[in-house]
């Protein structure tokens, strides 16, 4: 790894545009080889990187006062708030050791496009509050490779229950209400799921990681701290085993819902479902997201961005336009009711 400029000594970051680690101070490229892979290994091959452990020494901590927030960044960084709420007190430590990182998805574009993409989204988006961030600048974004691990996991489901669905129906003198019927299920539903991402530290909540996904896979590359240059680390404080029960979690959720469709039912009155899982893997990769924070009156708020896609997650919603437009709806409502006994 290249920490610092052959030429000048000067420091170095990570430009997605050249493919290149660039120098800050004469601005010399060193470009970077793209080793595309994205394996997956089995659970046994699970493993926690040695004591002496490279990349952790090679990083620092900073963790906030205010929300708790644990992030690793280059000693070579320079870091003074929090990438997820950007207060300013925070508190430098060492990285303790890491898992042996698989395979890492580059950073697809710079702040400065980041800037513009979001900026471009916020307007396009009707009920998005555009005075939150209507002054904001590259300052307010920070570049944070998340940890997350990937799981390919086949299923094999045996299943017994009563399923519900309504219907709405005519008596015998024509006037319509609505029934339930109770159906009697089992037998046996057997899927492959691929590429269920779930996020490594419990800062982050799943949902917003699901909110800007998904990430192209295919683009991912051999871990190299090169790419890291300029850009921080999500701290990884949830463990294997926790992450595991969260992605068996969502798959049973699918496969409940995957049942009912097969039966052509809408509710779950009770079920008895057993899931053998006979092939399962994993990759653990790094993910680019931008963290982009604004501070208006006092109130922080921070929105993500996929660094590969330029997907951009939830955005805090202008209350009077929402207030408005329900207002729009039951207008039109009311109206359509009056019409309606009017005409008839």
């Amino acid at each position: 790894m290249l920490n610092n400029c052959e030429n000048c000594g000067g420091k170095l970051y990570f430009s997605p545009k050249d493919k290149a680690n660039v120098c800050e101070s004469c601005g010399s490229l060193f470009p970077l080889e793209y080793n595309y892979q994205f394996s997956k290994k089995t659970f046994d091959e699970h493993q926690i990187s040695a004591e002496d452990d490279a990349l952790a020494n090679s990083m620092s901590s900073i963790k906030c006062k205010s929300c708790g927030a644990n992030v690793l960044l280059s000693k070579y960084q320079m870091q003074t708030t929090c990438p997820y709420c950007g207060n300013s007190s925070i508190v430098k430590g060492k990285a303790k050791n890491m898992l042996y990182i698989d395979s890492l998805i580059p950073f697809n574009f710079s702040k400065t496009e980041a800037l513009s993409k979001f900026k471009s989204t916020v307007r396009k988006r009707f009920y998005a509050n555009k005075k939150i961030f209507k002054n904001i600048n590259e300052n307010a974004i920070n570049g944070i490779y998340v940890n997350a691990f990937v799981f390919d996991i086949e299923t094999s489901s045996s299943y017994r229950g009563v399923f519900s669905y309504t219907r709405t129906v005519k008596d015998r003198d024509g006037n319509s209400h609505t029934e339930t019927f109770y159906k009697n299920v089992s037998g046996f539903f057997d899927k492959a799921y691929k590429n269920i991402t779930i996020e490594a530290n419990s800062h982050l909540d799943q949902s917003d990681l699901g909110s800007i996904m998904p990430f192209q896979y295919g683009s991912a590359v051999e871990f190299k701290q090169d790419f890291m240059h300029g850009y921080m680390l999500e701290y990884q404080d949830r463990m294997f085993n926790d992450c595991v029960k969260m992605a068996e979690k969502i798959i049973n959720r699918d496969i409940e819902q995957r049942l009912l469709e097969k039966h052509g039912c809408t509710k779950i009155e009770r079920l008895s479902l057993h899931t053998d899982y006979p092939d399962k893997r994993y990759n653990y990769c790094l993910l680019p997201v931008y963290f982009v924070n604004s501070e208006v009156k006092g109130k922080k708020y921070n929105v993500l961005m996929n660094g590969q896609t330029g997907k951009v997650g939830k955005i805090p919603k202008d209350k009077w336009r929402v207030f408005f437009t329900i207002l729009l709806i039951a207008v039109l409502f009311v109206g359509a009711i009056l019409l309606v006994m009017y005409l008839f």
